[in-house]
């Protein structure tokens, strides 16, 4: 059986435990957002209906049930307005002590009150598990409930024995509810990390980590279209004779020189846009001067064939060409991929500048 390391464990207990990190709490918010606005009017309308039902001779204390009222009102509009996951469950919060101090005002305005908060305790421990993310602030709220539904009343039934069963439902109840909670999580938790590999493999190059067309594209039409950028020059790579590294050494050998291209690539443009195109082409959109661009060019194609010096020689041509913002895009592609074929002319190992 294999054991989960720690690093394994505390990235899964600590979003359980506290709720996850701020990326993770954003993509939470929507969807406890909405669970939650449903959840408050389901309690508003259920404590609206308790007060209404009860019978003529019994009375609440009409200040605290107005209050509570109130403060269930004030929550539901707090938690449709608020944008973050922290002031949502503070919201909430405050809706579930609001909600059970109204019910505890209602089951003291009659007979037996220990008897009736005791299935609203449990109710309402097991109710929550669903809306707050985190184990520690459901534990906190689920604390707040029990002192509301049950200052003063418990313990019952004292030297009977039968006393030791309000504890048992109590602690049953909460540990149900923190299996629940625990649980939808989890789910979340699993949830993101699903979309977060979704995202990776749509914009990420899967061999080589670096962007994949899409992305590449993407950024490299915001950067074109940007207003006050400055000098722009897409660079256009080709690894040489790569079919050929392909059928003699096999593909293995051909991924090998893939990934070790793109990360001499990704290395030397720190700060800068770069990408694999497409089989052994990458891209490049470097900010700079046309004297520090050919620079950087120069000092790729010798990085290359260093790199490989010592096993095999594995060279790449480069075609450059400013980023002409009046321009589609398309266009400077166009001229950057016309000088990388006048490289390879002109035989390979080598950059070539349109224009």
């Amino acid at each position: 059986m294999r054991v989960p390391d720690l690093s394994t464990l505390r990235r899964v207990a600590v979003p359980l435990a506290f709720g996850g990190n701020s990326e993770q709490q954003h993509t939470y918010f929507a969807e406890l957002h909405r669970v939650g606005l449903v959840t408050q009017l389901l309690g508003i309308v259920a404590y609206s209906m308790t007060w209404l039902m009860m019978p003529d001779p019994y009375h609440p204390n009409l200040l605290h049930a107005v209050l509570a009222l109130l403060g269930m009102l004030v929550s539901l509009v707090a938690r449709y307005r608020c944008t973050t996951l922290p002031v949502l469950t503070i919201s909430g919060a405050c809706a579930v002590l609001a909600l059970t101090f109204g019910l505890r005002t209602m089951a003291d305005a009659v007979n037996h009150a220990s008897f009736w908060v005791l299935p609203v305790g449990v109710f309402m421990t097991l109710a929550i598990a669903s809306i707050f993310n985190g184990g520690l602030s459901y534990l906190a709220v689920v604390a707040g409930v029990w002192w509301n539904v049950g200052h003063g009343l418990y313990p019952v039934n004292a030297g009977l024995p039968d006393q030791s069963w309000v504890a048992l439902m109590i602690a049953v109840s909460v540990l149900f509810g923190l299996a629940l909670n625990v649980s939808f999580s989890l789910l979340r938790l699993r949830n993101y990390h699903a979309k977060v590999e979704l995202t990776r493999l749509a914009f990420q190059d899967s061999l080589t980590g670096l962007n994949n067309r899409r992305m590449f594209t993407q950024r490299a039409l915001q950067m074109h279209g940007a207003a006050h950028g400055g000098i722009l020059h897409f660079l256009m790579i080709d690894i040489d004779d790569f079919k050929i590294i392909n059928d003699r050494h096999g593909h293995d050998a051909g991924d090998e020189v893939l990934v070790r291209t793109a990360a001499i690539i990704a290395d030397k443009t720190q700060g800068h846009l770069c990408g694999r195109l497409g089989g052994e082409e990458f891209g490049i959109v470097y900010a700079g001067s046309r004297e520090d661009t050919v620079a950087f060019a120069g000092a790729l194609v010798e990085a290359v064939s260093q790199a490989f010096h010592a096993t095999q020689f594995v060279s790449i041509s480069v075609g450059v060409a400013e980023l002409d913002r009046g321009k589609a895009l398309d266009h400077s592609y166009r001229l950057a991929d016309e000088a990388l074929y006048l490289a390879k002319r002109q035989g390979k190992n080598r950059y070539v500048i349109a224009g």
